[in-house]
């Protein structure tokens, strides 16, 4: 996939309260299912009670649409502009 073909990045930051693994189990399930963004990763802190979501989205409207349309309401939701990996900086 090229540069040009990639849709805008997206991390959002959700707060779990004291949610136990088998319901975030099918939180993730659901939110791979969903359609309106693709979803890339999540990640989740059980002590913390937060979660991440790392999502692709035509647009900022579009995230924050597929987010209130799965019912995720984000503490703070953030565009990705670059990313390193191996300490070489990349555009999004």
């Amino acid at each position: 996939m090229s540069l040009d073909d990639r849709m805008p990045r997206y991390i959002s930051l959700h707060g779990l309260g004291c949610l136990p693994k088998p319901a975030f189990v099918a939180l993730c399930k659901k939110t791979f299912a969903d359609t309106g963004a693709r979803v890339l990763r999540v990640s989740a802190g059980q002590i913390a009670g937060k979660m991440l979501i790392e999502f692709e989205a035509e647009s900022q409207d579009a995230a924050r649409g597929w987010l209130a349309g799965a019912k995720l309401a984000p503490l703070w939701l953030m565009r990705v502009d670059y990313e390193s990996r191996d300490g070489t900086v990349e555009d999004l």
